[in-house]
């Protein structure tokens, strides 16, 4: 489980190297077939993998708001 941001991007790049290869063999895979439905099928893949690249990219990065001003939580502060 991704611990903070750098690790979740790390995550989610590597999920984005293997949703492109396998978009990419989905695309030749189409080529290689003569049925309708068999290419309708190889689509459908490259489609559902173009949805998980959109998906990935957007959660790249922190997504949430920051707060605008942080308690002092230095032991000085404490006492």
């Amino acid at each position: 489980m991704a611990t903070n941001v750098s690790e979740k991007d790390k995550t989610l790049n590597e999920i984005i190297d293997w949703v492109k290869s396998r978009c990419h063999e989905a695309g030749l895979s189409r080529f290689d077939v003569r049925r309708k439905s068999d290419r309708d099928f190889y689509d459908g893949q490259v489609n559902a993998f173009h949805e998980m690249l959109e998906l990935c990219r957007s959660m790249l990065g922190y997504s949430g708001s920051m707060p605008s001003e942080v308690p002092n939580q230095s032991e000085d502060a404490k006492k």
